[in-house]
């Protein structure tokens, strides 16, 4: 399996090149495109830094430069350009760690699709701010990688879905970071899922709502209910 990793910044890409390296049968690349506020060559020029840094930590980066899977984009991941190089790459599966909403056409170029781990429980909690939502109306929190569509957590195909346990963190910044933390898991998890070949996908059939940013009112009341599951 061809599995690209796609984001701006390498530093966002190495958390999973590491939690995926030794994923057996299969080609990882990172992919890094322009950030929208910078330009490519200064994006660039800091993700280079930034391997640089890395190259000296680990021999791990050396052998993803060494076999020539790190790929810098120069247009955006939108732009016509950038879809044929997609194409070329030959990938599977992508993974989403771009701070991005991708067009159809980005997406196609990939055979089977991009995946994205999303921290709320689809079908139920498509948006923003779903750990906070779900806290609020007591419903669990977990994490869901499915097949993204050019919607908002629309996609129809979901290859798994877990609650997690979040009551040992003791604010609500703490309890998010730390299932973004989990992005590494989760994506290795899916990916040896696909791997078998028999994956019968759940459906997310659009019957939950789509949520938006918490205010900070409510977003007090979710810290206070954290600090109380630890009590």
């Amino acid at each position: 399996m061809r599995i690209g990793i796609l984001a701006h910044s390498f530093n966002t890409a190495l958390h999973t090149y590491e939690a995926l390296q030794d994923l057996s049968e299969s080609e990882i690349y990172v992919v890094l495109s322009p950030s929208p506020n910078r330009s490519a060559w200064s994006n660039h020029a800091v993700n280079l830094v930034r391997l640089g840094i890395a190259s000296l930590k680990s021999i791990s980066t050396l052998r993803l430069v060494a076999n020539r899977r790190l790929v810098l984009l120069f247009r955006p991941l939108d732009d016509d350009r950038t879809v044929e190089r997609l194409k070329h790459l030959d990938l599977d599966v992508g993974l989403h760690k771009a701070g991005v909403i991708y067009r159809q056409t980005t997406i196609g170029a990939f055979h089977v699709g991009i995946l994205n781990p999303h921290i709320g429980l689809l079908p139920a909690y498509r948006g923003r701010s779903v750990m906070e939502w779900s806290l609020l109306q007591g419903d669990p929190v977990g994490i869901t990688v499915f097949f993204i569509d050019s919607g908002i957590d629309t996609g129809e195909r979901i290859v798994l879905s877990e609650q997690v346990d979040i009551s040992g963190r003791r604010s609500m910044a703490e309890a998010k970071e730390y299932l973004f933390s989990l992005d590494g898991v989760f994506f290795r998890k899916a990916l040896m899922m696909l791997r078998e070949g028999d994956q019968t996908f759940h459906h997310n059939d659009g019957s939950g709502r789509r949520y938006y940013v918490m205010s900070k009112l409510f977003t007090n009341v979710v810290d206070q209910l954290l600090k109380e599951k630890r009590s």
